[in-house]
C-alpha cells in the first residue's frame, strides 16, 4: 500500500512539473501567424535575406521550390476533386528557416482575387524569430558582419609578409569569434602581368622536413571568404574564415596562392601558432 502511495506522489509531481514546464513555453498560434491569400494557380515568392536552410508546406496542395537559395517560390495546385468547396479555405502553415531565424505564415485559400493579394513577400525582423546558435554555428551574413567591420579598421603593422615574382601576400590581422578565426589577408602585384587567381589554399604541416616520407601536411578549407578573387592587377584585400584549429610549436599555418597555367606563379606565406594565440577577439 505504501509502494502504491509512492507511485501516486511520483505520478503527481511528474504532472505538476509538466505543467508548470509547459507554462514557460512560447507557442505561435495559427491565427497570430500573418496570413497570405493564395489563389488558384497563383505563385508567390518569399525573399530571404539570408540563404533558407529549410521549408516545411503543411498543404500538399501547394507545391514549391528554390529557384536560387534566398528564395522561394510556392504555388498552389487545382483540386479537381472538390465538386463545392467552401472559402476562405485555410491551407496551413508554411515555416521558413534560415541561418539564424524562423518565419511562420498563416496559408488561406481565396477564390476571389484581391488587389492586396501579393506577388512578393520579403522576410522582415518583425515576422522572424532568432535562432540562438552562435556557440556553435555563426552564419553567413554574421561572418560577412564581422569581416566587414575588420576591413573598416585602420590597418596596422603587418603580422607576416612575403613576396615573390612581383606578387606580394600580406597577413594584416587574426581575430577570432567563438570557434572560428578570422585573417585579414592583402594581396599587391607590381608587375604589369595580371596575376590570373587558381586556389588560395591553407596547411598545417611541420615547419622542417627532417625526412620526406614522414612529413605531415594537413589542408583547412576556407568556411568563407568575403569576395572571390580571381584577378590581382594592384592591389586587393580579403577576409577568410576557418576553424578555429589548434596546432603545437613545432608546426606551422602555410597560406598558398597560386596562378592558373601558363605563367604559374605561386608565393606562400608562414604563419606560426603563436601569431595565432596573438590573435584578437572580435
Amino acid at each position: 500500500m505504501k509502494t502504491f502511495y509512492s507511485l501516486l506522489s511520483l505520478s503527481l509531481l511528474s504532472l505538476i512539473a509538466l505543467t508548470l514546464q509547459a507554462q514557460h513555453l512560447t507557442a505561435s498560434n495559427l491565427n497570430d501567424l500573418p496570413t497570405v491569400t493564395l489563389l488558384n494557380e497563383n505563385t508567390v515568392h518569399f525573399l530571404s535575406p539570408q540563404p533558407i536552410k529549410y521549408v516545411d508546406i503543411s498543404s500538399q496542395r501547394i507545391k514549391g521550390d528554390l529557384p536560387v537559395e534566398n528564395l522561394l517560390r510556392i504555388k498552389l495546385l487545382l483540386d479537381s476533386t472538390e465538386t463545392s468547396p467552401t472559402y476562405p479555405k485555410e491551407l496551413g502553415t508554411l515555416t521558413i528557416v534560415a541561418e539564424d531565424f524562423i518565419s511562420q505564415y498563416r496559408l488561406v485559400h481565396s477564390k476571389q482575387a484581391a488587389p492586396n493579394i501579393p506577388s512578393l513577400i520579403e522576410l522582415s525582423p518583425d515576422n522572424t524569430r532568432s535562432i540562438d546558435n552562435w556557440g556553435e554555428h555563426l552564419s553567413v551574413s554574421s561572418m560577412r558582419e564581422i569581416g566587414l567591420n575588420m576591413l573598416k579598421k585602420r590597418k596596422h603593422k603587418a603580422i607576416q609578409k612575403s613576396k615573390e615574382h612581383g606578387i606580394a601576400m600580406q597577413l594584416n590581422k587574426i581575430g577570432t569569434f567563438s570557434d572560428y578565426i578570422f585573417l585579414d589577408i592583402s594581396f599587391s602585384n607590381s608587375t604589369n602581368l595580371v596575376y590570373n587567381v587558381d586556389e588560395f589554399r591553407l596547411f598545417i604541416e611541420d615547419k622542417k622536413i627532417i625526412k620526406a616520407n614522414n612529413f605531415q601536411s594537413t589542408e583547412l578549407m576556407p568556411l568563407w571568404s568575403l569576395h572571390e578573387i580571381k584577378q590581382i592587377k594592384n592591389k586587393q584585400r580579403n577576409i577568410y574564415v576557418i576553424k578555429k584549429a589548434v596546432f603545437p610549436g613545432n608546426k606551422t599555418l602555410r597560406l598558398t596562392l597560386s596562378e592558373k597555367q601558363i605563367s604559374g606563379r605561386m608565393i606562400d606565406l608562414k604563419v606560426s601558432y603563436k601569431d595565432i594565440l596573438s590573435a584578437e577577439s572580435l
